[in-house]
């Protein structure tokens, strides 16, 4: 018989979320015409038909209480070896939990949310018919990226990308006073990308300074369960967004090494060469880049936009949206007030105070504030129409650098 003792076990239930970067109080949304992440939300929100996610955390509780319930609740999962509540979900989302009563696939869904949000914004999830409803559509989130997920070990088979729902929810809300960005997708390929590269064309219509396409996937680890993970960078791009309105203002550019890091990447799915980004641009895709010690960025900002527009950068397309969004509580303060000089300066003055702070931020350069009997003429007037001619100057972002060396003999004068 063994000496008197006293033994301790551990049972791990611990899960531990990823870090993600500060709050940003940029929204974000995604639209996934399936069902599946419908077993995510509450009773209300399944009645809804989209649920709100603010972080990481609650991302990753979601999915745990789900697992957790639909395997029978903890006392079963005690009885099932090396599973932990925080380890199931883990291995759910990896294809690899074997527990009883998994039934929807919905991992390669989840995915790119959780990507989205390690940058700090909160996030819209709307589920359903392929058809978008007009209380998502209204929602208010900043920008839209495409949902779908490739998913597992690298390499692994993709699955569907929805984009149809961004298209339907950009455009409707492009003309109006609360316009919203949309981010896009471009999956990479193992053929070469020349000029006459396809696959990057851009909804029709005429708002495509509203969309914004990344080229390509990233590969992720997943420390919960030492899996590499592929997802396509929509909602990283869309973080980087994100990220730009919290560190500084909407009209500054999402690329680049301020701005446009990349999280947590383990490499690219496919590396870019030169000419391949060359050809990647002229076509309106962003690539995405990995330089050696500073990090994988956003390496690009264009928009749908033609070239010969400065709406063809982002930060400039945003830029006019904030206009919009900004000052249509100006222009609604005016509805129904009499059409006359004074109303027409009220209205001048609040606009020219916010321009002035727009100036002051690096928004733009000059502007002028047209509303007179110039463009609101007698015939405007009797018609019920009040009118005002806003004119800016964006301040466009940096795309080329040219710096000279000159070698100069040690006689020479400098």
């Amino acid at each position: 018989m063994s000496r008197p003792n006293v033994t301790f076990s551990i049972y791990d239930e611990s899960f531990v979320v990823p870090v993600t970067e500060e709050f940003s109080s940029t929204i974000g949304g995604v639209y996934n015409p399936t069902i599946y992440l419908k077993v995510l939300g509450n009773t209300a929100e399944k009645d809804a038909g989209y649920m709100f996610v603010p972080n990481s955390s609650n991302w990753y509780t979601r999915l745990t209480d789900y697992i957790v319930n639909l395997a029978g609740g903890a006392d079963v999962l005690a009885g099932i070896t090396s599973y932990s509540a925080g380890s199931c979900a883990s291995t759910y989302l990896n294809g690899l939990y074997t527990g009883s009563g998994i039934s929807q696939g919905f991992s390669g869904e989840w995915w790119p949310i959780n990507n989205f949000l390690q940058y700090g914004a909160g996030c819209y999830v709307g589920f359903g018919s392929s058809s978008v409803g007009n209380e998502f559509k209204n929602l208010g989130f900043d920008v839209l990226f495409q949902g779908g997920s490739l998913v597992g070990p690298s390499g692994g088979a993709a699955a569907t990308i929805y984009g149809a729902p961004v298209t339907s929810i950009v455009d409707e809300r492009a003309s109006g006073d609360r316009p919203v960005i949309g981010v896009v997708y471009a999956a990479s390929s193992t053929t070469a990308i020349d000029s006459s590269i396809t696959g990057v064309t851009f909804p029709s219509g005429t708002s495509n300074y509203s969309y914004v396409k990344v080229y390509g996937e990233k590969i992720h680890f997943d420390t919960t369960n030492s899996v590499y993970i592929t997802t396509p960078l929509a909602a990283d791009v869309a973080g980087c967004i994100a990220r730009t309105d919290r560190d500084f203002y909407p009209w500054f550019s999402p690329a680049g090494s301020r701005r446009g890091r990349i999280l947590n990447v383990v490499r690219l799915n496919r590396s870019l060469t030169l000419q391949e980004q060359d050809n990647l641009y002229a076509q309106k895709a962003n690539p995405v880049v990995t330089f050696p010690g500073e990090g994988t960025l956003l390496y690009g900002d264009k928009t749908g936009e033609a070239a010969t527009s400065t709406l063809s950068r982002i930060n400039v397309s945003r830029l006019f949206m904030y206009i919009k969004k900004a000052l249509a509580p100006t222009a609604r303060s005016i509805l129904f007030e009499q059409n006359d000089a004074i109303t027409r300066s009220r209205f001048k003055i609040a606009a020219e105070g916010f321009l002035d702070r727009l100036v002051g931020q690096r928004g733009i350069s000059e502007y002028k504030v047209i509303c007179d009997t110039t463009n609101n003429t007698p015939e405007i007037i009797e018609a019920n129409y009040f009118v005002a001619d806003i004119l800016v100057k964006p301040i466009t972002s940096i795309n080329y650098v040219r710096i000279q060396l000159t070698n100069k003999d040690l006689s020479d004068t400098i």
